[in-house]
C-alpha cells in the first residue's frame, strides 16, 4: 500500500499486547508521566511542522498542504531541529534529571 505521495505506508496494529510498563509505585504517576511524554511528543511534532511552514513561506511566499507533507528538511535543518528537541526535552524533564 502507498500513500498519495507514492511512499509506502505502514500498517500498525491497533491493539497492544501485554501489560503496560510500570515505573512508579503509584499508578497515577505512571499515567501522568505518560500524559506528559505524549504531550511533549505532540508539541515537538507541531514545532517541526510550524518550522516547515515558516521555511516554505520564506522560500516561496506561500504554502500548500502538499508542500508541507512532502517537505524533506536538509541536513542542517535536521541538526537544528534535533538541537531544539534536545533542549526542549531537557527543559521539560529537568526535574527528573540528577543535579550535576
Amino acid at each position: 500500500m502507498t500513500s498519495s505521495l507514492g511512499q509506502p505506508t505502514v500498517q500498525l496494529p491497533r491493539t497492544t499486547k501485554g501489560k503496560r510498563p510500570s515505573f512508579f509505585d503509584d499508578p497515577s504517576l505512571d499515567q501522568m508521566m505518560t500524559f506528559l511524554l505524549e504531550l511533549a511528543a505532540e508539541v515537538s511534532v507541531l514545532r517541526a511542522r510550524q518550522d516547515t511552514v515558516e521555511r516554505l513561506l520564506d522560500e516561496h511566499g506561500s504554502v500548500t498542504r502538499a508542500a508541507i507533507e512532502s517537505y524533506q528538511p536538509p541536513a542542517d535543518v535536521q541538526l537544528e531541529r534535533a538541537a531544539w528537541n534536545d533542549a526542549y526535552l531537557k527543559r521539560v524533564l529537568r526535574i527528573h534529571t540528577a543535579d550535576k
